[in-house]
């Protein structure tokens, strides 16, 4: 079912990393028979009607998936979210594809808080507690955001917590109890925690 909004949300799954650190395409590791990227796709697809695929090639996607090339590659995640921004002018929840433990509810409860946020905030994201360190890869962003970042990358800056100050983002507190949402692969020992067979 997808939940409605003021504005239509676009759903943006994140694929463009080198996977340098776990040696192979994270986007393609198989857990419990479905590709992380396919799994990151469909739980945006609950939610958002039009899901976005954002990364180096097509090569291995369904047909049907909507895709985009990242335009600004090479400075991490936020070169994607720029290009999304841009080309879709509208809010965009933007995902990671390799978020394995990614709950529906993690989802659910962002897309209320945006909903509810202030007209003055950019982003509606999952902050840490004790740490400041936020999720910018399990957010919403707004398409006001953009001018943000783009000034950032102007600045030498790709760092998305830093593009973005504190007082113009929605935040989510959570503790070490939900962790585990936020558990991404990066490293083959990571492999084993989730019985990965492809």
């Amino acid at each position: 079912m997808i939940i409605s909004s003021n504005h239509e949300i676009c759903g943006i799954v994140l694929a463009g990393g080198k996977s340098s650190r776990l040696g192979r395409d994270k986007a393609r590791v198989v857990v419990n028979g479905q590709t992380l990227l396919e799994r990151t796709l469909f739980l945006a697809g609950e939610f958002c009607a039009r899901v976005y695929c954002v990364g180096r090639d097509i090569e291995g996607l369904e047909s049907k998936t909507l895709w985009m090339l990242d335009e600004i590659p090479g400075i991490g995640p936020m070169g994607g979210i720029i290009t999304a921004l841009k080309r879709l002018d509208c809010p965009c929840l933007v995902l990671a594809c390799d978020l394995p433990n990614l709950d529906r509810s993690i989802i659910k409860r962002l897309i209320e808080h945006r909903n509810n946020r202030g007209r003055d905030k950019y982003i509606t994201t999952y902050f840490r507690k004790g740490t400041g360190f936020i999720e910018a890869l399990v957010s919403i962003y707004e398409p006001e955001s953009l001018d943000m970042l783009v000034a950032s990358i102007k600045q030498g800056c790709y760092q998305l917590s830093r593009a973005i100050p504190y007082e113009y983002r929605c935040h989510i507190a959570y503790g070490p109890d939900q962790e585990k949402y936020f558990f991404n692969v990066n490293y083959p020992h990571d492999l084993s925690k989730l019985g990965s067979t492809g």
